[in-house]
């Protein structure tokens, strides 16, 4: 048997109130469930854990669950949608940073070898990547756009030779 993560979504006919999921989470206490709602109260998603041979038992044993959980208190529910993944997944999933790495110009002058100063005036350089956050400490760029453009910047010093025609 192995561990899996299963998130199981689904609507009903009944308002899914505050009590209904507190009941639902309860009778799923033992595979450590957690819950959202739907603004709407139109339904919600449950995520849990189950033990099952294949991510296909997994995803019938999950929603089974789930299904056998909330009747009691919504009525007949319908599954909308199914999401089955190993531990090793989720760890990899949450060790992924929600948000992308970002740079300010005293992290550009390191990696370009340069003064803040001369850091700062890549801004103005055509090609030069916009700021993805606005800070009261200046702009931050996505580390990997600024890694790129660094490979292809020009730093031959002087101004660029005139074409020979």
């Amino acid at each position: 048997m192995t561990s899996w993560q299963a998130s199981v979504a689904f609507v009903t006919g009944e308002p899914f109130t505050e009590d209904a999921a507190f009941d639902t989470i309860d009778a799923l206490l033992t595979h450590g469930a957690a819950m959202s709602v739907e603004r709407d109260l139109t339904g919600g998603s449950v995520t849990l854990s189950v033990e099952a041979a294949t991510p296909l038992d997994a995803a019938r044993k999950a929603a089974e669950l789930v299904t056998t959980a909330a009747e009691p208190q919504l009525g007949s529910l319908t599954v909308t949608g199914l999401e089955v993944l190993t531990e090793a997944a989720v760890d990899a999933e949450l060790a992924r940073p929600l948000y992308p790495e970002v740079v300010g110009y005293a992290e550009i002058a390191d990696m370009a070898g340069v003064s803040r100063q001369r850091a700062r005036q890549f801004a103005d350089i055509n090609g030069f990547p916009k700021p993805v956050i606005e800070t009261a400490q200046g702009p931050l760029m996505g580390k990997h756009a600024v890694e790129r453009w660094l490979e292809t910047r020009n730093t031959s010093g002087g101004r660029p030779r005139k074409a020979i025609a």
